[in-house]
């Protein structure tokens, strides 16, 4: 008798249990640590800015500036564990953050300015569609450890 073809949903479960590792899980937990202190920084600073009278459009790039250092600094010390590789992370990360500034901020219109919800929501909608996408693009591309062996030889 032969075995049925694995069908490609077989295979990506596969792929993707292969992947779940006790450093994965532990590396994830960080970030969603890490990640929660950034939300939460953004959380405060665009509503503090918002109570100031803060244009919608200026208070996620106001909160995201507030945030930045400590979400560099936070995931590449205590998320991903990297050494420093600034000339290349540096770039990278405002590349990355500038999508996170970017969605944000149109979340934030979209929701407060057009569908006339309170700030507060329009601030954890702008969260939901960005933190998934920097999880992957910090991994691995930010903070990319196969960059660390290869700088370090």
């Amino acid at each position: 008798m032969t075995q049925a073809k694995p069908s490609r949903s077989d295979e990506i479960r596969a792929r993707i249990k292969s992947q779940i590792t006790e450093k994965n899980f532990w590396e994830l937990l960080r970030y969603l640590i890490m990640g929660g202190i950034g939300a939460l920084s953004y959380l405060f600073f665009s509503n503090l800015y918002d109570w100031m009278g803060v244009a919608t459009h200026l208070s996620p790039f106001y909160a995201w500036l507030s945030g930045l250092l400590i979400v560099y600094f936070g995931h590449m010390k205590f998320t991903y564990k990297v050494k420093a590789r600034h000339k290349q992370m540096v770039f990278r990360f405002l590349v990355m953050q500038s999508y996170n500034l970017a969605m944000s901020t149109f979340a934030t219109i979209v929701v407060r300015d057009w569908l006339e919800f309170p700030y507060f929501v329009a601030s954890i909608v702008a969260l939901a569609t960005t933190v998934p996408v920097l999880y992957v693009l910090g991994k691995w591309w930010v903070y990319r450890s196969s960059d660390a062996v290869s700088a370090s030889v």
